[in-house]
């Protein structure tokens, strides 16, 4: 009894001294956690000072000071820092001196100091990892939760607060931050401070400071400066894009003005361009990132390429909006700030290419991608359950970026665009500076509408995968028909679960809808001739099962539709049914090449083309490859001779270098590896000359490395230099270098250039080098949790999809199913992408299997 009681005394004091607190969170930001400040805190500010060093290799010391009010002070609150305690050299929290420790990724801040009116002064050392730190540039990159990675912070999205930044830089670099520059003052001949006034309450994933030998133009609009800062040496690249850049960004601000009927929010737009970032960008107010090559093109850019970075720009603006200004509450729903960019760049986009067919550049740039993750077992809903946020990185992917707008195309078209406007406005002033979700959203429009949108919503946002709808002859009568919807994957969804769209069909020339809001609905009219077509539209999603008779008909009959909107729908249709197992392989080459030789919208080259070479790589047994390859490089150069169109002719540029295996195609790559030549007019960038490189290093052309050393003294862009430098022993045909190569990225220095080792990857795991590196794929998913921890959140994605996404073999398949074996509690977000990348591979092992009998 005497030591019970001696040791509960003993914790009691203990306690008081907050030694030991009664729980720490766990690591991360857990929602409860985050739930509980959200509730808590309010009117807060953040006030960082930086010493960044000339040295890419030493540590920036830094001090925070952090003001807020605070409802409840009966509890302690935590503070995130993933760090190391020892990177904290001083706490003081309303003039109390804390013990400086970090537990759990979290600081302590005691109920016993804290009031109402709360500041809290830190010393400390920043993290490195989310700072992207260069010899000569730096950059933080906070989303979704790297900002506790650098920071001590309240690292949530809901938790909006004001933030300024002071940095002491190298005299000859620039600063960027969030907030509007206020001071320069010059230290000494070497170092100056810059300072930058607070911003609006931003959250923390949208904190931003750069610095570093950036060039800047400027250009006022609206009595705001709208700023271009980058590090691109060509003047004649900067000249011929410069102009393009700052008009379509202040044609998008104009627009986003005009659609919300809400003025720009932030006091300036900078744009920042930064050489092989990460992403295409990231939208911070008042220092909006892009990656340099995404809208610094080269020289008669393709005209995806052209419509790519229009899109982008339009993006990043929108989201100053539909993300910066209203914000998602948690990061299970980040996907509705990606689906408002990716919808508004869209219209925004339209005026832009008077002789772009827009509904076909909407096909096709969000239905190949929502249905490549959308037919996979790994795939997930829109809407994802997020307990934790150091795990929101995973829940980006094709299924946000593509599906959703898809889906909010749907939701135009079911109450109209004038009343989706009216709804999206008041959604945005209702929760300007704060924070909403996609409920808020729906019940901002449901009011102008007798639509049931929550059962719409339900489905569509919160149900994984897609329908499969198949037709069925109800009875005798084969004048009317059953069509049946079902989900692809029913071990994903619930019993009850069906799609409530709106069909297109085509039969005999004639278009009728069919309102489909039920599992199984009656069409009466006969829906099995041969040439009726299902639509994939802005209406209907889904595979759309056709019987052998519609397969036959519009393999043959694609290309004689006129309307190129219907013959992209017909040519996707036919792409899923594919993957469904239903059509030889060496018959899609060839409808895919004779639509090549007779197509004049580019946009369709580009599709047959992806299509291509995916089907060549993944499905033609490779004793085929060398024949067949002969007949597609043959199609493909008489089609670049015959056509005008520059930028067409580099999509097929880019086509014959990946599939031609040849003799007479490697000496022509070699003779175009000269700076004057042309592919049949078309002049050829350094990256057009890189890639050439490396497709004859990768085929073992003999003479490569002299072509190679060739390009490499042309180049004049460093960045692009130093990716091949870094690149370069995984092209190496010494397969020792390419071991040595592979063993070095399980150093995490080596993986700063994601972006890098993304393409690296890519040449390690080449179809013709498969043979040898499968033995890297069972390290190569033992480190993913470790690439999912330490990289941005695009990196796990693409470093299976350029290792385990480039195989189709049955290895690959019993490899993946030996490592789930082995890891029967693996996290199920980072299996999901798994499954997403080897859903080709499963597919590909099958379809040979019934066309060729070969299970390669």
């Amino acid at each position: 009894m005497k030591f019970t009681y001696l040791f509960s005394l003993l914790l009691i004091v203990l306690s008081s001294c907050h030694l030991i607190p009664t729980q720490w969170p766990e690591d991360g930001v857990p929602h409860p956690l985050a739930k509980e400040r959200a509730a808590r805190i309010q009117n807060l500010n953040y006030f960082l000072s930086m010493d960044v060093p000339d040295k890419a290799s030493e540590s920036i010391s830094a001090q925070s000071l952090i003001s807020f009010s605070l409802s409840d002070q009966t509890d302690d609150l935590f503070l995130d820092f993933k760090a190391d305690s020892a990177q904290l050299q001083q706490i003081i929290l309303n003039n109390d001196t804390l013990i400086p420790r970090i537990v759990n990724e979290h600081i302590m801040l005691p109920k016993a100091s804290l009031k109402e009116q709360n500041e809290v002064m830190i010393d400390f050392i920043m993290g490195d990892g989310p700072l992207n730190r260069n010899d000569n540039y730096f950059y933080s990159l906070f989303v979704p939760d790297r900002a506790r990675s650098a920071i001590p912070c309240f690292d949530q999205p809901d938790i909006k607060g004001e933030f300024s930044v002071k940095m002491t830089i190298p005299q000859h670099w620039e600063g960027i931050a969030n907030g509007v520059q206020i001071l320069t003052q010059d230290l000494d001949m070497h170092r100056k401070t810059v300072e930058f006034a607070l911003s609006k309450p931003i959250s923390t994933y949208l904190w931003a400071f750069a610095a570093g030998e950036f060039k800047r133009e400027t250009i006022e609009w609206k009595g705001k400066s709208i700023g271009l800062y980058h590090m691109v040496d060509d003047t004649s690249k900067v000249n011929r894009n410069l102009k393009t850049i700052f008009s379509q960004t202040t044609k998008s601000l104009d627009w986003l003005e005009d659609y919300t009927s809400y003025p720009y929010p932030y006091e300036h737009y900078n744009l920042v361009a930064i050489p092989s970032f990460q992403f295409g960008g990231m939208e911070h107010p008042g220092a909006t990132y892009y990656r340099s090559e995404r809208i610094f093109l080269d020289e008669n850019p393709t005209q995806n390429e052209e419509i790519n970075r229009a899109n982008l720009i339009a993006h990043e603006t929108a989201h100053m909006w539909f993300g910066d200004l209203v914000t998602m509450t948690w990061f299970e729903e980040v996907w509705l700030k990606e689906v408002f960019a990716n919808f508004m760049a869209d219209k925004i986009t339209q005026p832009w290419f008077d002789n772009i067919n827009h509904k076909l550049q909407f096909l096709l740039a969000h239905f190949p991608s929502a249905y490549s993750v959308d037919r996979s077992e790994g795939t997930n809903a829109i809407n994802q359950k997020l307990l934790n946020l150091k795990n929101a990185g995973t829940l980006y992917g094709s299924i946000i970026y593509h599906k959703s707008p898809i889906v909010m195309a749907q939701l135009e078209n079911m109450v109209g665009s004038d009343k989706l406007q009216t709804g999206i406005q008041e959604y945005i002033s209702s929760f300007a500076f704060a924070n909403a979700t996609w409920d808020d959203l729906i019940n901002c429009i449901d009011k102008l509408t007798e639509h049931d949108l929550s059962v719409w919503s339900n489905t569509w946002v919160n149900e994984p995968g897609r329908p499969v709808i198949a037709m069925t002859p109800p009875n005798d009568n084969y004048d009317s028909w059953t069509l049946q919807q079902f989900p692809e994957h029913p071990e994903l969804t619930s019993e009850t679960t069906y799609w409530p769209q709106q069909l297109n069909i085509l039969n005999a020339n004639n278009n009728s809808k069919v309102e489909y809001f039920d599992a199984i609905v009656s069409v009466d009219k006969n829906i099995a001739y041969p040439n009726t077509l299902f639509f994939s539209d802005e209406m209907g999603y889904g595979l759309f099962r056709m019987n052998g008779q519609q397969i036959n008909y519009w393999m043959n009959h694609t290309f004689d539709l006129e309307d190129p909107l219907l013959r992209g729908r017909s040519t996707i249709n036919l792409y899923e049914n594919f993957w469904d197992g239903r059509i030889d392989p060496s018959k899609y080459i060839n409808f895919l090449l004779k639509n090549i030789y007779t197509e004049d919208e580019p946009l369709l080259i580009n599709l047959y083309a992806n299509q291509l070479k995916s089907i060549f790589w993944k499905t033609i047994p490779q004793d085929s490859w060398v024949r067949i390859s002969k007949e597609i490089t043959k199609t493909v150069r008489t089609k670049a001779k015959a056509i005008d169109n520059l930028a067409t002719k580099k999509t097929l540029l880019n086509l014959w270098m990946n599939i031609a295996l040849d003799t007479q195609s490697y000496e022509q790559m070699v003779e175009l590896c000269d700076k004057e030549n042309t592919f049949y007019g078309a002049e050829l960038s350094d990256r057009n000359r890189v890639d050439i490189v490396s497709q004859l290093a990768i085929k073992q052309f003999p003479n490569w490395q002299a072509c190679y050393n060739k390009v490499i003294k042309q180049i004049e862009n460093d960045d692009l230099k130093n990716m091949m430098t870094f690149a370069l022993p995984a092209l190496s045909n010494n397969t020792k270098d390419r071991d040595l190569f592979w063993a070095s990225l399980s150093n995490q220095e080596n993986r700063s250039k994601e972006k890098w080792v993304e393409l690296s990857l890519s040449y390690l795991h080449h179809p013709l080098r498969q043979q040898h590196s499968i033995h890297y794929l069972m390290k190569n998913l033992e480190m993913l949790e470790e690439i999912q921890m330490t990289g941005d959140i695009f990196f796990p994605f693409g470093w299976l999809q350029n290792s385990l996404g480039m195989y189709s073999s049955k290895n690959l398949v019993d490899i993946v199913d030996q490592f789930l074996t082995n890891h029967p509690n693996y996290p199920d977000h980072l299996k999901k992408k798994i499954l997403q990348n080897i859903d080709q591979a499963k597919r590909s092992v099958t379809i040979r299997k019934q066309f060729y009998k070969t299970a390669f």
